[in-house]
């Protein structure tokens, strides 16, 4: 027996080694977990080999014991009890419930009695209100910081921005949260086709703007103002501007009511381009 210990060891030794040469990344990880093994049956065997002198009968011993103990093996005079229910010729007998299920049922009970005291008596750990509270405040400071950063703006003096960079933006940000209700193009699925002259909520750069900044909860539309900086989205109300009269294939028809831009809002927006 220690000499078939031995071997293994030896060959353990001879095998780590080669392992640890291989340079291929994608295989770092499981040789971290098959070097961790080894080291694991290493050591196992040393001890068997050194403190125990080759002898694995109590070893086997205490592994029959632990499974038995979590399987009881039944003899062959134990018989499940026949509770006298015939379904369809499925009998219901009446089988002892293992130790290991009972065992798992009583670890439910005291875990459910940590998370009361941890959660409910001692309060060490926050609730999940608590704890979108406390994201909410975070969002909030981190929504100051991008306000701080970005400047504000008048909103009852928006124009159209027309700048490639503001473009972009609202493009990229455009593909990013509201395909799913406006499609790629901007023709419309779940929403309204945003291409047409027609609008539901008003159209015009500062009707586009609000209703992105408050959302339109009653139809799945979220307030953006908490994501967005007001600089932000100006250049998003400018890009849904920009694809006014494009006409994708296979847009939505018209919603809403014509929205003609009013004549004083015009001038101020030529006089903005003009300044």
């Amino acid at each position: 027996m220690k000499k078939f210990i031995m071997l293994i060891i030896v060959l353990l030794l001879t095998t780590v080694p080669t392992m640890a040469q291989t340079t291929d990344p994608g295989s770092e990880l499981g040789m971290i977990m098959t070097v961790s093994f080894l080291v694991f049956v290493l050591a196992t065997l040393m001890f068997i080999l050194v403190i125990m002198g080759g002898d694995v009968d109590p070893i086997a011993e205490m592994y029959y014991k632990i499974k038995n103990y979590i399987v009881p093996p039944k003899t062959e005079t134990e018989a499940a009890q026949d509770l006298g229910d015939d379904f369809d010729g499925i009998r219901e007998l009446d089988n002892r419930i293992p130790p290991w299920f009972n065992y798992l049922f009583l670890a439910t009970i005291i875990f459910a009695v940590v998370y009361m005291l941890d959660y409910h008596v001692f309060n060490i750990s926050p609730l999940m209100e608590a704890e979108y509270m406390a994201e909410v405040q975070a969002a909030e400071i981190q929504k100051k910081i991008a306000l701080a950063a970005d400047g504000t703006i008048d909103e009852n003096a928006l124009t159209p921005l027309t700048d490639e960079v503001s473009l972009k933006f609202g493009a990229e940000t455009f593909q990013k949260y509201c395909i799913s209700c406006h499609g790629p193009q901007g023709g419309g699925l779940v929403g309204p086709n945003l291409t047409d002259k027609y609008w539901i909520h008003g159209g015009g750069i500062k009707n586009v703007y609000n209703t992105i900044k408050m959302g339109v909860p009653a139809k799945g539309m979220i307030s953006w103002q908490l994501v967005f900086t007001q600089k932000q989205i100006q250049q998003i109300a400018s890009y849904v501007l920009s694809l006014q009269g494009t006409n994708p294939p296979g847009g939505k028809s018209p919603e809403g009511e014509l929205y003609v831009e009013p004549v004083a809002a015009v001038k101020d927006s030529v006089k903005g381009k003009s300044s």
